[in-house]
């Protein structure tokens, strides 16, 4: 025989007596007479929205740069055009501008000393102690005095012969030798003239430039090609026209 567990006298029917619950005031009212929840307004416009673009404020920058770039070319047009206005009056000017003289102490251009003679040969032959007198504007030996460009004056013993300018001469000017033009006989007599009472000594190779006094005037080189015994020696003369 199965034993249970015993229940008490007292609860036994407590469950079939005890009176039912109220039900809930929930329950009984309809669903239609149930009072909405109330939720507060969230924000009114969307969180994600794109702003508007400055169409206004990129539309008046580009004006502005338009207008800076106009002004700068018409700058810039400006400026070209009033260097072109300044060429074309300059130009006429330069054109106008009158040409500088030629200094007196400068040499006239080669083209304007035309050669007398070239290379003409002049021989002396004197005794010791003896004096010649050489003629530059012909050329000639044993000229006058007065009229004579050069002095020959022949040494005796050792001592070598002279030449020294004279009543003829304007001016005068030594050379070691003959390698020069009109143009750089000039220059040697503007730069190292003989001076009065001053004389070259005669040795083969040594030249000599000579302006004469006569119109117009005559410039002479004067070569030494050979000096031979007592008042013996060769020279060789190139003229040309100086025109003023």
């Amino acid at each position: 025989m199965i034993q249970g567990t015993s229940v008490p006298a007292d609860d036994r029917g407590t469950s079939r007596n005890r009176p039912a619950a109220a039900p809930h005031p929930s329950r009984e009212r309809p669903w239609s007479t149930r009072t909405p929840e109330v939720f507060s307004e969230g924000p009114t416009e969307p969180l994600h929205q794109a702003k508007p673009q400055p169409t206004t404020k990129r539309r008046r920058g580009g004006a502005a740069v338009a207008v800076v770039i106009s002004v700068l070319a018409l700058l810039v047009s400006a400026v070209a055009g009033y260097f072109s206005w300044r060429a074309l009056t300059m130009a006429p000017m330069r054109h106008a501008m009158p040409v500088g003289t030629t200094p007196v102490d400068r040499p006239p251009a080669p083209e304007q000393y035309p050669v007398a003679y070239a290379k003409e040969p002049l021989r002396v032959q004197v005794g010791c102690s003896a004096v010649i007198f050489l003629d530059l504007d012909e050329p000639r030996a044993d000229a006058q005095e007065q009229v004579a460009d050069l002095r020959y004056d022949s040494r005796c013993g050792d001592e070598p012969p002279r030449l020294s300018l004279g009543a003829g001469a304007a001016s005068g000017s030594p050379r070691s030798n003959a390698d020069t033009d009109a143009a750089g006989c000039l220059r040697s007599i503007r730069t190292s003239p003989l001076g009065p009472g001053a004389d070259v000594v005669v040795k083969k190779g040594a030249a000599l430039c000579v302006l004469t006094a006569s119109v117009p005037a005559v410039l002479a080189l004067v070569e030494i090609i050979d000096v031979g015994g007592t008042g013996t020696a060769g020279l060789r003369a190139t003229s040309w026209k100086v025109l003023d």
